[in-house]
């Protein structure tokens, strides 16, 4: 193999894939963005299931340029997208990713009946962490809520929690340097029904306190660049962030509290599989085929640029990976080397071609005798 585990990666956007050819079509009768299993040496378009170990095979789509030929000179443009030979018994890993949707954080803080006192100070300090954060401020940001009740009526001994929670939640919701990643809502527990409804219009008692909380929310939305300033190295946030939550006394110590519950009900998660990613695969695939992206949106219309076209920015994709190699017989040094190559397909989830280009991975698999991973 070569010397550091590095692959030569070429992405295919499949928008349809060929499983039942008719009798003697070959790549160059594949419709734009379709995706077929090849013969590497005829050139003729394979059935579904029918590769076996000692074909060897290619990955063929349909190009995407509707034109052959863009001036009087430059032509075979539409000359189908192939990949390298592939022998089933050199592949190593053939693997599936399927699209992910992001999960946002989600921080519960809970407090219930005489917790909090008459005269007591009491604090919430919020953390928010992660690659939006950093971006906006250079560093993670913090914000410290306090509630502070000084009188009380006559006979009464604590706060209603619904009080000290929405004070929290509003300042939250007011502090510029984290009411863009976090949002804040007062929830009460509905006992009769035994589910947490909203606390608004709730009437603040003196005594013999319900049970609320308020909901933390990641709540971030990062600009977004429309096609026409499109620059690979545009910034696009695929980063959720962290959100901590700790209650402090009056002399900031989180140890000495026992008023309040606070219960992470979502672990932040990155997304997988997002439009703007495969977008960015298909510009660096293009540029291995000598196929250059111009960041002027005159000069991509002349070429007539399919790498915008083929993508949905918006959408999400499944991901098919191949990974074989190719060894080398000229290497003068005489020890057997090899060249991988990593196979990407990409399908917009719950698509047709997305089912289909499964399938021809559990042919690939099925020929070389290599199991298809799923990519948790």
């Amino acid at each position: 193999m070569a010397y550091f585990p590095h692959a030569y990666k070429k992405t295919f956007v499949a928008a349809s894939v060929q499983l039942a050819p008719a009798a003697g079509d070959k790549t160059e009768d594949l419709t734009a963005g379709q995706l077929a299993l090849a013969s590497y040496k005829s050139g003729d378009i394979l059935a579904g299931g029918a590769v076996t170990a000692g074909d060897l095979v290619m990955l063929a789509m349909g190009n995407y340029h509707a034109n052959d030929k863009i001036g009087p000179h430059h032509g075979g443009y539409k000359e189908s997208v192939k990949s390298k030979g592939i022998n089933p018994k050199f592949i190593s890993r053939l693997y599936h990713a399927p699209a992910q949707a992001p999960v946002a954080a989600q921080v519960t803080v809970e407090a219930e009946g005489d917790c909090f006192g008459c005269g007591v100070e009491r604090y919430l300090r919020i953390d928010v962490k992660g690659s939006p954060a950093l971006r906006f401020l250079g560093r993670n940001s913090y914000f410290v809520a306090d509630w502070t009740e000084k009188c009380c009526e006559v006979g009464q001994t604590s706060v209603d929690p619904f009080v000290v929670l929405s004070k929290w939640a509003e300042q939250i919701n007011g502090e510029p340097l984290v009411s863009p990643f976090v949002q804040a809502s007062v929830e009460m527990w509905d006992a009769t029904n035994s589910v947490w409804v909203s606390a608004a219009g709730h009437t603040v008692t003196t005594s013999n306190h319900g049970k609320f909380r308020i909901v933390l929310d990641g709540a971030y939305v990062d600009t977004k660049f429309g096609d026409c300033s499109f620059r690979p190295t545009d910034f696009y946030e695929k980063e959720p962030v962290m959100i901590l939550a700790s209650e402090l006394d009056e002399t900031g110590d989180a140890c000495n509290v026992a008023c309040t519950t606070i219960t992470e009900t979502a672990t932040a998660k990155q997304g997988r599989g997002f439009g703007e990613s495969v977008l960015r695969e298909v510009i660096l695939s293009n540029r291995y085929a000598q196929e250059p992206f111009n960041t002027d949106a005159r000069i991509r219309e002349i070429l007539e640029d399919t790498s915008l076209g083929s993508v949905n920015r918006n959408g999400s994709y499944d991901l098919f990976y191949v990974l074989h190699s190719i060894p080398r017989s000229y290497n003068p040094s005489g020890m057997h080397n090899s060249d991988q190559y990593l196979l990407c397909i990409a399908a917009e989830n719950g698509s047709q071609a997305a089912t289909d280009a499964l399938t021809i991975l559990n042919d690939l698999g099925t020929a070389s005798g290599v199991a298809v991973e799923v990519i948790a």
